[in-house]
């Protein structure tokens, strides 16, 4: 299982990787700094004990499976990343990147959306369990299995008869032969069981109601009518199937809460002006793009704040199609999206109106959640703005680096394999004499004695003559073919078996990956490469004009965190 860690900034922070030693003395107290315990001060500003506690959390946040094991954190170098991090920040805020349009945009909807996470979060706090009904609904619908039998006509008179007569108590199979000899209808080749999820949607509607027994009227097709008979319903126990119910009804219910809430919003704050908004029509040659763009026209009014105007809808029109507003026009596109661009507008308003009553701005979490993202926004920017125009590469310096590392681009050995399997190795060892002898395989795998019996060992080996890189090979194999060449015959297996009698075919030997392809992987390597040595640089450069102060030893940070010491180890 393949395991992903985050770091607590973006991807680009994620090169900053330095450990330096940490300084000053331990101290079992630790000073209070901005209302909050501190382990260190960077330049006046504190990391604090909850940005420690953050940054450990995210190091175990892309853990998948929780039988994966972590590296426990070295507290000393987790607490310098977070310096050398907040350095880097500092600088850009420094600078001015803070203030840089796009920078400004992506701070905004940071904000709008802790705002409306807040909200939401306010409103699902009781919602803890689904609705077992609900769940049973979604887990029948999933897991149920239905035996029926069916005949299409093609006229609906005749499968409307036929009906009438099957659900009266006559024999289906032996009306469906009669139907079918007519030449009225064609199917009606016995009961199968199938999955109602599988049944075309048309089908599936009417025998959701259905009982065992019973017939179905005609049901309209593309190709004709179709009357069905139900012979049995089985709803098979699925544990993984109900677990997915359980997921999905609890959704339900916090989307149910979520479209409650979101209206009884628009009702206390919002009056909609249904005239001018169901008038607009951005397709139409008049009054053209130009005038709505100052279109002072009001679309809502809301209690306590600046109301909605077409101007403003027009915005979220161009933005929505930014790269080409017009095309869309012109695609009769835009007046489609209309509805949900409103309805977003309406609701960031409404968030906004709804959460400055309730001051969620001046919650701890959403000031250190705005924070997180707005610093790690600079880090990036940083990084894309300062860092990376400051790197250049050379092709000498990529070909350099190619050449270091020549067995990292090269295509694989590869080798097309057929076998046979055998349970004891004395028969693997005769079908080996035989092969080498001349034998056909394909005569061999029909009447060898001793081979394996694939429904009985689910984890018995095939190979059937596929291309296989050899390094994808399990263990056993792959040793047993080294150094084959096409024509070759080896036997593989261990003690317990079983054991295999391996034909090799083809032989792809290994060829080094030509520079021209790899000359963009290998170009991106180095340029990593150089951009960790110009963040170092410009860090160690920060640390040295900086005023750093360490308030926790590693035998506080240890405590802190819950971790074991390391004295007498």
């Amino acid at each position: 299982m393949k395991t992903t860690i985050r770091t607590v900034l973006p991807a680009a922070a994620a090169i900053l990787l330095l450990a330096l030693p940490a300084g000053g003395a331990e101290s079992a107290r630790l000073p209070v700094m901005a209302g909050q315990q501190a382990v260190a001060s960077v330049n006046g500003e504190p990391v604090t004990v909850e940005d420690l506690f953050r940054q450990i959390g995210s190091l175990h946040s892309g853990v998948s499976e929780p039988a994966v094991k972590v590296q426990k954190p070295d507290p000393s170098a987790l607490l310098q990343r977070i310096i050398n991090a907040r350095l880097i920040v500092q600088e850009a805020r420094r600078i001015g990147l803070e203030q840089l349009p796009d920078v400004k945009d992506r701070v905004e909807t940071y904000r709008l959306g802790l705002l409306k996470s807040g909200l939401i979060q306010k409103q699902m706090t009781d919602i803890t369990a689904p609705d077992p009904a609900r769940v049973d609904r979604i887990y029948r619908d999933a897991t149920r299995q239905v035996r029926i039998d069916s005949l299409i006509f093609g006229k609906e008179e005749d499968a409307r008869e036929f009906a009438a007569t099957a659900g009266s108590g006559a024999d289906f199979d032996a009306i469906a032969g009669g139907a079918i000899a007519a030449g009225k209808a064609r199917g009606g080749q016995g009961a199968q069981l199938m999955k109602a999820s599988e049944l075309l949607p048309e089908i599936a509607g009417i025998i959701a109601a259905m009982k065992p027994g019973t017939v179905s009227g005609p049901v309209r097709l593309s190709d004709g009518f179709a009357v069905v008979k139900v012979f049995e319903v089985r709803y098979p126990e699925d544990a993984a199937a109900r677990r997915r119910a359980e997921q999905a009804a609890l959704q339900n219910r916090k989307d149910a809460r979520l479209k409650e809430y979101q209206d009884s919003l628009k009702r206390r704050y919002a009056q909609v002006n249904r005239p001018v908004l169901d008038g607009l029509d951005y397709e139409a040659k008049e009054p053209g793009l130009a005038k709505l763009r100052g279109d002072d026209r009001i679309l809502a009014q809301i209690k306590g704040d600046q109301p909605i105007r077409v101007r403003d809808l027009t915005g979220r029109v161009e933005g929505k199609f930014y790269h080409g507003v017009e095309e869309a026009i012109q695609r009769k596109r835009v007046n489609l999206e209309l509805p949900l661009l409103f309805e977003n507008l309406l609701m960031e308003r409404l968030v906004l109106r709804e959460a400055g009553r309730l001051k969620i701005e001046n919650t701890d979490s959403f000031k250190s959640g705005l924070r997180e993202r707005t610093d790690g926004l600079l880090f990036e920017t940083f990084v894309t703005k300062v860092i990376n125009p400051e790197i250049k590469l050379t092709e000498a310096e990529v070909r350099k680096y190619y050449d270091e590392h020549l067995d990292e681009y090269t295509n694989p050995e590869m080798m097309r394999i057929e076998s046979l399997a055998f349970g004891r190795k004395e028969d693997a060892q005769a079908a080996l004499a035989r092969l080498r002898r001349g034998a056909d395989l394909k005569w061999m795998r029909a009447n060898a004695d001793g081979q394996a019996d694939p429904e009985k060992n689910d984890a018995l080996l095939e190979f059937t003559g596929s291309l296989l890189t050899t390094a994808t090979l399990p263990d056993r194999i792959r040793e047993a073919v080294a150094g084959a060449a096409a024509g070759d015959v080896r036997l593989a297996g261990d003690a317990q078996g079983p054991f295999y009698v391996l034909a090799v075919r083809q032989v792809v030997a290994a060829t080094p990956m030509p520079y021209e392809k790899a000359k963009s992987e290998v170009g991106g390597k180095v340029f990593e490469r150089k951009r960790r040595a110009a963040l170092d640089d410009w860090t160690a450069r920060l640390r040295a004009a900086s005023d750093i102060k360490v308030y926790a030893g590693e035998s506080d940070l240890r405590r802190i965190l819950g971790l074991k010491s390391t004295e007498g180890t």
